[in-house]
């Protein structure tokens, strides 16, 4: 089975796989942001959201716009997993538009694919020093061939400079309601600092 993949991650490029289980998540979103250049490093990444302990990286990639790290449970793989954590900052433009129209565009094709998955938005963050907003919202995909069920909880946060975006996706035709509010309450604590 594949994982579902989103139209701002078509055709990045994809670099060696840095597997560590030592390496925390804020030490990887900050060296890839280094690495991505001077306009996506300016002073802010995204911060907490999960327990860096219970995940390992599969997968990174980042281009001048984005970045990506895909993190997959021990003894998984971005191919073969039943749950994984993806960790996305993407440059802001002009022409980003506001959360509710972003939102959407996350997985759009998706939706075009498979007409029955249905997403909501789970609750909105007021704007702060660092967040001009944000957002926990989930989907669910249920029968849509060759994809597995899915459902995934996800928040984005848009700050100065970038969108972030931490999604936690699981193989199950519905999260169970206490692990469902287990990751809405994990998820809903990253949040954004600048250097």
């Amino acid at each position: 089975m594949r994982h579902t993949t989103f139209p701002l991650l078509a055709g990045l490029s994809l670099p060696t796989t840095l597997r560590s289980r030592y390496l925390c998540h804020v030490a990887a979103i900050g060296l890839l942001l280094a690495a991505a250049g001077p306009a996506i490093a300016q002073q802010e990444m995204l911060f907490g959201g999960f327990d860096t302990k219970a995940w390992e990286i599969g997968h990174q990639t980042s281009n001048q716009n984005q970045i990506v790290v895909e993190f997959v449970r021990h003894g998984e793989t971005v191919n073969n997993w039943t749950e994984l954590l993806t960790m996305q900052a993407i440059r802001k433009s002009s022409t980003t538009g506001s959360l509710d129209e972003l939102v959407p565009k996350l997985f759009e094709d998706l939706a075009r694919r498979c007409p029955s998955m249905k997403w909501n938005v789970v609750h909105r963050n007021f704007s702060n020093d660092t967040e001009e907003a944000g957002m926990v919202y989930e989907w669910i995909l249920k029968d849509c061939p060759p994809d597995a069920d899915q459902h995934e909880i996800a928040r984005v946060a848009v700050g100065r400079f970038n969108i972030f975006r931490l999604a936690d996706v699981a193989k199950t035709s519905a999260l169970a309601p206490e692990k469902r509010e287990s990751v809405i309450k994990e998820i809903s604590t990253a949040r954004i600092v600048r250097r």
